[in-house]
């Protein structure tokens, strides 16, 4: 085998490794927002239909992917076998595909983010009063993003006629204490979480694609090397 297969063979065999890693760290992503979101299941399953859980569980199949197609990657490159190689690419490519899929999906829906904010941040204000996991949620909402209700202050003046909950004040007293409504943050909580969500869409979206050079670099190479092995079998076979 040339020089340059040989080098191919390798910067393969290091790139899945690298890879193998990221799956297994994305199953352990996985694995503790599950165990997480299970501490305030009820919360969950109420306001986001146990979003987090359905998000955790994708992870954990994804991350359990890429750690199954990069040992292909990886002992295909060591063993020098074209069909393991073949089986690689076309596995990654199968994950390239399904990652552009689900990105054209969530820049189509994308204007949905809004709605499914609002509806989730309402019901939990709703039980605020009844529900401790529902006060502890939105009290650290409003604490972190300093802002206060969904829309603002007037989401909780309409609710009741008592001073607004600590967590709204811009000096927070903390728990056991009201905030008068001039003294509480006036932009509402939706607002704050939608632009941070934008924010880290935008993060996220070059990390995605990052991801995704990186994958077709890697299907290039399975494939030089795959086609490589393929003919010195060929010269072989002729000898």
């Amino acid at each position: 085998m040339g020089l340059g297969t040989a080098t191919i063979k390798y910067i393969l065999f290091f790139f899945n490794f690298a890879f193998a890693l990221s799956g297994l760290a994305l199953v352990a992503l996985g694995m503790y927002i599950r165990y997480y979101g299970s501490k305030s299941e009820e919360l969950a399953n109420k306001a986001t239909g146990d979003t987090a859980g359905l998000a955790a569980l994708a992870i954990i199949i994804i991350g359990g992917s890429v750690f199954v197609v990069s040992f292909f990657g990886c002992c295909g490159a060591i063993r020098e076998s074209h069909c393991m190689i073949t089986l690689y690419a076309m596995f990654l490519l199968a994950i390239f595909l399904l990652e552009v899929a689900v990105g054209v999906f969530l820049y189509i829906n994308r204007d949905q983010a809004e709605e499914i904010t609002r509806k989730s941040m309402t019901i939990v204000l709703n039980d605020y009063a009844n529900k401790t996991e529902s006060r502890a949620f939105f009290d650290e909402i409003q604490h972190d993003f300093h802002c206060c209700g969904v829309d603002g202050p007037q989401d909780w003046v309409e609710r009741t006629a008592t001073a607004l909950p600590h967590s709204c004040c811009r000096t927070d007293g903390g728990p056991g204490t009201t905030c008068a409504k001039t003294e509480a943050w006036q932009d509402g909580c939706l607002h704050k979480t939608v632009n941070m969500f934008k924010t880290n869409a935008n993060s996220l979206f070059k990390v995605v694609m990052s991801i995704a050079g990186g994958e077709l670099i890697g299907i290039i190479f399975s494939l030089c090397l795959a086609s490589s092995i393929r003919n010195e079998e060929r010269r072989q076979g002729y000898a």
